[in-house]
């Protein structure tokens, strides 16, 4: 009897041990474009997968679509791989719950060639959140002939870049071009030489990125322009950095978690909420998805716990109070449940950063605590068409204003004036104005005299406004940048929990 119990102990413990190292790691969802030119790289890297899925120990699902695309459904999976699936014919749903799932880092990934055709297709308009997250780019042209090209490796010591050479070659691809360099934006693993095309070819883009990653982006990602031939299962380089690229994109881990010495200080961790519409007009939209990634660079290292929402449905006063400050870039809340909520949070010492748009209101608002909130002020008119001024300090010695000089160029604007100004209002201070030097101002609509004050902030809560908010322009410049900077370093250091940046 001993032992058949030895025995059948033994075999549980088999079929155990079986079941443990046959169960998956992880799933990936693999985003395919089927047939047509990009057919045979398709199935080439499907039946690669088949193999190093069972080597790597992950579990794939095939979609064609993104008709099954929602939060919950993207949630079951640690890493997207865009397998040449075009970024446009999304449903609305698929495209929110992919924004989501990258910006607030909920898995990895990898996304190859047909990715990047951003533009206006078959009838589809760019999207412009994917073009942003490539770089802000838009594609221009390819090697409808296609060629091979050496590839010149950047950073050898990314992940990604694991065991390959200095150079190597990809075969037989297009070698789109774009009508911007990315690079400004991304951090490029690899480039292509365009004098090694063969056959050689006129279409070029000088530095030609070729490989890059967003570490913008909370999600760890990776995009590789090849991606059209399946010769490319030939070259052991390019197999090298696929399963490179889904051990690292897949890890989950943050990239800087051990990047400083502990001999550096790290501040405790605090929360940030970004809030900005889609439904405004376009230069706010503009200025708004500027303002996220401005934000997202702030935060580069992990430094704090940024959260981005494009609707303040469901953000009652408990939850908001999670957030050390709320960012509005383009809107204020609307709806009684929203401004109730907001009104509390500020009530009971929140913190807020508006920017232009964010504190627009007139006689249909019906919000008094708003406009007492603004420092009584409403808005009166505005300078047409948008144009740079000459902004001055209105208290030098501010945390805000102290290392920036006393007068600057900031860059062009549409630029709210209101009535009364907030000047006159006790709790207000005026930290910067635009300069009288500057009358008349304007073009179609121009302003001739008056007071201008463009950032203050309302001393009765922990708040600050900053006028600019329209357009592509507003982070161009080094000084505006730094006034961002400190103004939301100083509602951070403000806050009733105390200063995170104290050591």
């Amino acid at each position: 009897m001993k032992k058949i119990q030895n025995l059948l102990a033994g075999l549980l413990l088999t079929l155990c041990t079986v079941t443990l190292e046959s169960a998956p790691a992880y799933k990936t969802l693999v985003l395919t474009e089927r047939g047509g030119q990009h057919g045979g790289f398709t199935d080439a890297a499907l039946k690669w997968l088949e193999e190093k899925s069972k080597e790597m120990n992950f579990e794939w699902t095939e979609i064609n679509n993104t008709n099954p695309v929602t939060e919950e459904y993207l949630s079951r999976f640690k890493l997207i791989i865009q397998l040449d699936y075009p970024p446009y014919a999304w449903t609305k749903e698929a495209e929110k719950a992919f924004i989501k799932y990258i910006d607030e880092g909920r898995g990895g990934w990898i996304g190859f060639h047909h990715a990047t055709l951003l533009g206006e297709f078959d009838g589809f308009p760019l999207w412009r959140w994917f073009s942003d997250f490539m770089g802000g780019i838009r594609f221009q042209s390819y090697i409808a002939a296609k060629a091979d090209a050496t590839l010149r490796t950047e950073d050898a010591e990314h992940p990604v870049m694991k065991g390959v050479g200095k150079s190597f070659t990809l075969p037989d691809d297009e070698w789109y071009t774009f009508d911007r360099n990315p690079r400004p934006n991304v951090h490029v693993l690899a480039n292509v030489d365009e004098s090694t095309y063969q056959p050689p070819s006129d279409i070029k883009m000088g530095d030609h990125p070729a490989i890059w990653t967003n570490p913008y982006k909370a999600a760890r990602n990776v995009y590789f322009l090849a991606g059209h031939s399946k010769k490319l299962f030939d070259s052991k380089e390019f197999k090298t950095m696929f399963a490179n690229a889904i051990e690292w994109a897949s890890s989950g881990e943050k990239e800087a978690e051990n990047r400083y010495p502990a001999s550096y200080a790290k501040a405790p961790r605090f929360k940030a909420l970004i809030y900005y519409s889609e439904h405004v007009e376009e230069a706010h939209q503009v200025f708004a998805r500027q303002g996220v990634e401005f934000f997202r660079k702030l935060n580069y290292g992990n430094g704090y716990k940024l959260d981005v929402t494009t609707t303040l449905s469901g953000y009652s006063c408990e939850k908001l109070e999670e957030y050390s400050v709320i960012v509005m870039l383009n809107n204020a809340p609307s709806g009684e449940e929203q401004r109730k909520a907001f009104q509390q949070y500020m009530e009971n010492g929140g913190g807020w950063m508006g920017f232009h748009a964010a504190a627009y209101n007139d006689k249909n608002t019906r919000w008094p605590w708003f406009v007492d909130f603004l420092g009584g002020g409403v808005f009166y008119c505005n300078t047409w068409p948008p144009q740079p001024v000459k902004l001055v300090a209105d208290d030098p010695a501010h945390p805000v204003t102290k290392n920036l000089p006393e007068s600057f160029i900031a860059p062009e604007s549409e630029w709210y004036q209101w009535n009364p100004s907030p000047r006159k209002n006790k709790n207000v201070e005026i930290l910067l104005s635009i300069s009288s030097d500057n009358y008349p101002l304007g073009i179609k609509d121009v302003i001739s005299f008056g007071d201008f004050p463009v950032v203050w902030t309302n001393k009765k809560y922990r708040m600050i406004y900053l006028n600019m908010g329209h357009g592509d322009d507003e982070f161009t410049d080094a000084t505006q940048k730094l006034l961002f900077v400190n103004a939301f370093r100083w509602l951070i250091s403000s806050d009733k929990n105390g200063d995170p940046f104290k050591k």
